[in-house]
């Protein structure tokens, strides 16, 4: 399964929704019983590719991603089991 958290610490607008609230939906129609932290990363890249920080994004394959985006805010995509 996949399990997102969003953190806005860093966020430089100080808006209540930042890009990685929204980014979030990119697994609303996902199953997320097959979701792979490779396949989690090709979704944000395909819905999100411009507001991407590619210096501050990383993926730890089988574990999870960080991904940082432009405004500041950083969405973290783990695996986890129930």
């Amino acid at each position: 399964m996949a399990r997102t958290h969003v953190d806005v610490t860093a966020e430089i607008f100080g808006s209540a929704t930042s890009i990685a609230h929204l980014a979030q939906f990119a697994f609303d129609r996902e199953d997320s019983r097959e979701m792979t932290v490779e396949y989690a990363m090709r979704l944000i890249q395909r819905d999100w590719p411009f507001e991407i920080d590619h210096s501050k994004t990383e993926i730890e394959c089988g574990v999870g991603i960080r991904v940082a985006f432009k405004d500041g805010s950083v969405l973290h995509v783990g695996a986890w089991a129930d």
